[in-house]
């Protein structure tokens, strides 16, 4: 008894790799793309000048405070109090220690140092000594 076969007629053959290889460049660049957006700053700001200073590199035991020309804190691109500030801190003083965590401030040269000075006896207050400001080269 012979078995009836189907008719190997598959039509049009589509070769999906190169669309695989589309999707998955497509989703790197995104993941790339959104890291850069995160790392980016909300509002850009005029750093105060400074006849001598240098670079850094990032530092994951590293807080970055921005304090905008209204006197609003700032913590990556979202609006902090200085609540906020004060357990950001102490989490990553738990983590690291006092003395490896370092405190970066970005002060428009528009603040007051009356703005400034709250973060600084904060970080005095927890034992951070570490304590740098951003500055633009002349």
């Amino acid at each position: 008894m012979k078995i009836p076969t189907r008719s190997q007629d598959r039509g049009f053959a589509f070769n999906i790799t190169p669309l695989i290889d589309v999707v998955f460049l497509l989703i790197i660049f995104f993941l790339v793309a959104s890291h850069f957006i995160r790392n980016e700053n909300l509002e850009q700001i005029d750093l105060p000048f400074a006849s001598q200073g240098k670079d850094d590199e990032d530092s994951p035991r590293r807080l970055v405070i921005t304090v905008m020309p209204g006197g609003d804190l700032m913590s990556g691109m979202t609006i902090t109090t200085a609540t906020d500030f004060e357990q950001q801190l102490l989490r990553l003083i738990d983590q690291h220690g006092a003395a490896a965590t370092e405190l970066r401030i970005r002060a428009d040269r528009s603040v007051s140092y009356s703005k400034v000075e709250p973060l600084l006896l904060t970080a005095a207050r927890h034992g951070v000594t570490r304590v740098r400001f951003s500055v633009l080269k002349p």
